[in-house]
């Protein structure tokens, strides 16, 4: 993941916990933070041969406001990843946008390459400018809504990102209606955090308590469940759901160990982990380095480990299981997560339904390796292939059962 211009934005969001870093703050007194021509022509190469056996490359572009970048930034950025990809490849690009500044010639860049775009909104109009503001002080609602406006007419794939703050952790249900009533098929919510408490070496401040976001929690998994047919994706309980299947779950703050990927500065810092980007944890600069020093730096050994030893709490946790201890930078005096009385309050409430959900994932599962073995196709009064003892019309083979739930990674 690259933090394409540092801290850099054409925002204030009053919530930003990337205001102050160790590159400076933003503001028209700070320099800008470009990642240079240089480094894109020794990183990507070095990258392309490195994912060469796995077939995938996967970049994800975040700020501050990556757009600010510019359109010909990320137009050499694919030219380098194609002319270096070996086939066969699939070339992975998302970008983390508050949407502002996109226009039509951004838009048709985006489909044309693919990327999935996450697009930074808190809601409806009130919620989201209650936080999300220019220097000014204006909100930024309506410039938003234009740039998913314009990435929806030229066909790219946009998600949403919600922050979780005191603006909006009451309105769950208003904040289901609005990306429902827009139109959001993917959502990620992530708790806000206090960026004038921040301090080195310290677990970070929220803005929210345990308490409350164990209530919006509880309330918005009500409203996702859908009568045991979830139609929107929220990326916590797709994640939650993947972990009771027996899935590894794709979010870090809750598997086994913290391995989220390589985080990289503007200047080729690089870091194990976005929360973790000061200076004692810092594996090295892809400009000075190779790639395959970096990675395997025992520094990043050392972070991917830390997880462990569990907390007191989390070993004789009958939730340990689902939630895998929450992120160790939210541990305070060798204490569980800041969230654990949230997550528990999810897991109290939802238990039963997240277990029902795992039987009809499993379910589908068998139904659907069991297809190919039939000299037939089912009829309606068949004994239902998935084994259910329900005969095939009223378990798989019905218009609702037969729509299997699909995990997909939310931006």
């Amino acid at each position: 993941m690259f933090k394409t211009v540092s801290s850099d934005c054409n925002l204030d969001c009053s919530y930003c916990y990337f205001r102050e870093t160790l590159y400076g703050g933003r503001g028209s007194g700070s320099p800008r933070h470009r990642i240079s021509a240089q480094m894109l022509e020794k990183f990507i190469p070095e990258y392309m041969e490195y994912v060469a056996d796995s077939h995938v490359a996967s970049i994800a572009w975040q700020g501050g406001e990556p757009t600010l970048a510019g359109l010909p930034f990320f137009e050499r950025v694919v030219a380098l990843q194609a002319a270096h990809a070996r086939a066969p490849m699939t070339i992975s690009n998302a970008l983390q946008t508050n949407a502002t500044l996109i226009d039509d010639d951004w838009a048709a860049f985006l489909r044309r390459y693919n990327f999935l775009v996450g697009v930074s909104i808190d809601g409806p109009r009130e919620a989201h400018d209650a936080a999300r503001k220019y220097a000014s002080g204006r909100g930024s609602f309506d410039r938003v809504m234009l740039g998913v406006e314009r990435l929806r007419k030229a066909g790219v794939t946009v998600n949403a990102l919600c922050v979780v703050g005191p603006h909006n952790i009451s309105q769950p249900r208003e904040l289901v209606r609005f990306y429902r009533g827009e139109g959001f098929s993917h959502v990620q919510f992530i708790p806000c955090m206090d960026f004038q408490a921040i301090e080195p070496g310290k677990p970070p401040a929220f803005l929210v308590t345990a308490e409350q976001y164990g209530d919006f929690l509880r309330e918005l998994f009500d409203l996702w469940y859908h009568d045991g047919r979830p139609a929107l994706s929220i990326r916590t309980f797709d994640n939650f759901l993947q972990s009771y299947v027996g899935v590894p779950n794709e979010l870090c703050v809750h598997s086994e160990s913290c391995d989220s990927g390589l985080i990289v500065e503007y200047n080729g810092d690089a870091y194990p982990c976005d929360f973790y980007a000061d200076s004692p944890w810092r594996l090295g600069n892809l400009l000075q380095q190779p790639l395959r020093e970096v990675l395997y730096s025992p520094i990043r050994a050392a972070f991917v480990r830390q997880k462990h030893p569990l907390p007191r709490a989390c070993q004789e946790c009958e939730y340990l299981g689902v939630c895998k201890s929450g992120c160790p930078r939210n541990r305070a005096d060798d204490g569980p997560d800041y969230f654990c009385e949230s997550y528990k309050t999810l897991f109290r409430h939802a238990d039963a339904r997240f277990g029902h959900l795992r039987d009809r994932v499993r379910a589908r599962q068998r139904y659907l390796e069991a297809l190919p073995l039939l000299r037939r196709a089912p009829d309606r009064n068949d004994a239902c292939p998935c084994g259910s003892g329900r005969k095939h019309k009223s378990c798989c083979g019905s218009g609702a059962e037969s729509q299997s739930y699909v995990f997909q990674a939310n931006s």
